[in-house]
């Protein structure tokens, strides 16, 4: 038996062996990475050199003494290194510590030698960027951020003149390029496109579950994020159901309300014009107008006839009064709102007199926009006020003809986008309504939307047969789970309190934000900040630290 544990148990000579017990195998030169390997191994390396990343910026922020004390190394060793021998030894003549200056020199020749390594030849390029990827990006990002920093140091140095501005330029497009490849910026992102994606998918999963669409749930969240109770109050059947009717109306009266204000406001400059209009824009109206009521003296149609003779005794009573109160811009507006009055009410079927009315109305409409332009800008808006108003109140059935019965199945439906063709431009009206009238509508309808717990529309036929699937996959309380999920009430009772949930956490979070914004640093500069203490703390770079004698 062998004494000594390096004795030499047995040896299978190689193939043509020269006689030596150690002949050199040739080895084949390693065949260099080609791009399209490098882009591969650099997509399935992505999420490791991320991690790597965000386990650097977490060793950052659990120790920020040694991230603070590290990256103040290779600045002082760096520093050190780039001065002359002379200006370093005077320096070091009053440096306490003299084991803190090389361990500095140290820190940045290693920093300076892993850089190289990386980065120092083609081959090391694309090996860094196949194995990390993230951290490529990362010191691109910082090469760029030091960039930009020298060329703003350089731009102050030449002045405002034309060379400072166009190296001020450069410097902004290095920021730009710097704040792009930071990999901070997309780790802050992620998080909220991951849960915006989340939210939305299991928005319109709850939305099919129950068959109530999403506007309800997420009128709850909203609801539940303000304290608004008129959502629950709906959904529990707490108010009368018609009161969003009651607001919907409300809200109408005071659009109209305001309407006339402003005409009122608009035509305070009006009625300070005396000038003196004529009439003979307005008397050629009336004398086409009447070949729409007469033929060669002949009555043809007697409601146009009736019309228009209400209207010329109008207009000759009007020519002949005091000119300076009757003929100007103020006064001819009147005589036209007194023109509206027979002819601006007739039905539908009355076509032919209201037009032959409407065409002397807008003659005295157009002969005040030519003396006054700016009433012709009053007059715009007030009529796409008034148009505005007619559509709410045609498409949501709010006027005084139409029956309560109607109006609330067209308010209703406003919380359902498979009901009708036209879901979008009326819940787009009815959002003007309530922003405009002042009262809230949409909160209390998806109330109602809520309030019941089985689900609505072919949603309620399916749902028992899914719990059973749901129960045979997973038992009773998958099956359970399914149910409530099915329910709008049980749906619309969580989402508020989530909504209120998510509001409770936003306040408890705005004393650190209030902090943070007193901070004198901009978002990027903070994002670079943590860029710079993460790639600190990569672990090819804690390496370091063994490297260095008495590194704490």
């Amino acid at each position: 038996m062998a004494t000594n544990p390096w004795d030499v148990v047995s040896v299978t000579p190689a193939a043509q062996s020269t006689g030596s017990g150690w002949d050199v195998v040739q080895q084949a030169p390693k065949k260099p990475m080609g791009y399209g390997e490098m882009l591969g191994q650099a997509v399935v390396n992505t999420p490791a050199s991320a991690g790597r990343m965000v386990s650097g910026l977490y060793e950052a922020v659990t120790s920020p003494v040694q991230t603070i004390s590290g990256v103040m190394d290779v600045a002082a060793g760096g520093l050190q290194n780039v001065l002359p021998k002379p200006v370093t030894d005077f320096i070091n003549q009053f440096e306490t510590n003299p084991e803190a200056a090389q361990r500095a020199v140290n820190t940045a020749n290693a920093m300076g030698g892993m850089y190289k390594e990386r980065y120092g030849t083609l081959e090391g390029i694309k090996n860094t960027i196949a194995t990390d990827p993230v951290g490529v990006a990362g010191d691109l990002s910082t090469l760029l951020a030091g960039g930009a920093g020298l060329a703003r140091g350089a731009g102050a140095i030449a002045g405002p003149g034309r060379a400072g501005a166009a190296i001020s330029s450069v410097a902004d497009k290095l920021s730009t390029a710097s704040n792009v490849t930071n990999p901070i910026n997309a780790m802050v992102k992620a998080p909220g496109i991951a849960y915006d994606l989340a939210s939305a998918l299991t928005k319109q999963g709850l939305s099919l579950k129950t068959g109530v669409g999403t506007e309800p749930i997420t009128q709850a969240v909203k609801a539940g994020r303000e304290g608004n109770a008129t959502f629950v109050e709906n959904m529990r059947g707490q108010v009368p159901i018609t009161q969003v009717l009651d607001d919907a109306k409300t809200n109408l009266a005071q659009m109209n309300l305001d309407k006339q204000k402003d005409y009122r406001s608009g035509m305070v400059n009006i009625k300070s014009d005396k000038s003196v209009l004529d009439f003979a824009g307005i008397d050629k109206a009336i004398k086409d107008a009447e070949s729409m009521a007469y033929f060669k003296g002949k009555i043809k149609d007697k409601t146009a006839a009736s019309v228009l003779s209400n209207i010329k005794d109008k207009v000759s009573d009007w020519k002949k009064s005091d000119p300076a109160e009757f003929h100007t811009p103020e006064g001819m507006d009147n005589l036209k709102q007194s023109l509206w009055e027979d002819f601006g009410k007739l039905g539908m079927e009355e076509k032919t007199a209201f037009s032959a009315g409407k065409q002397v109305y807008d003659a005295v409409k157009n002969q005040i926009s030519t003396q006054a332009p700016e009433y012709s800008k009053v007059m715009k808006n007030y009529t796409e006020a008034t148009d505005q108003i007619k559509e709410i109140e045609r498409a949501l059935s709010l006027g005084n003809k139409a029956s309560a019965d109607t109006a609330m199945r067209k308010l209703q439906s406003l919380m359902r986008n498979n009901v009708n063709t036209n879901y979008g431009q009326r819940l787009e009206l009815a959002k003007q309504l309530e922003a405009m009238g002042g009262n809230e509508m949409m909160p209390a309808l998806a109330g109602q939307a809520m309030n019941e717990f089985t689900p609505r529309g072919l949603q309620r036929a399916t749902a028992g047969p899914e719990a059973f699937l749901a129960y045979s996959a997973g038992g009773p309380l998958l099956a359970a789970a399914d149910l409530a999920a099915s329910s709008p009430r049980l749906v619309g009772e969580a989402a508020y309190k989530y909504g209120q949930m998510a509001n409770a956490l936003n306040k408890a979070k705005q004393p650190v934000t209030d902090i943070f914004k007193k901070l004198p640093v901009s978002a990027q500069e903070a994002r670079l900040a943590a860029l710079l203490a993460a790639q600190s703390n990569q672990p090819y770079r804690i390496e370091l630290n063994n490297m260095l004698p008495n590194r704490p």
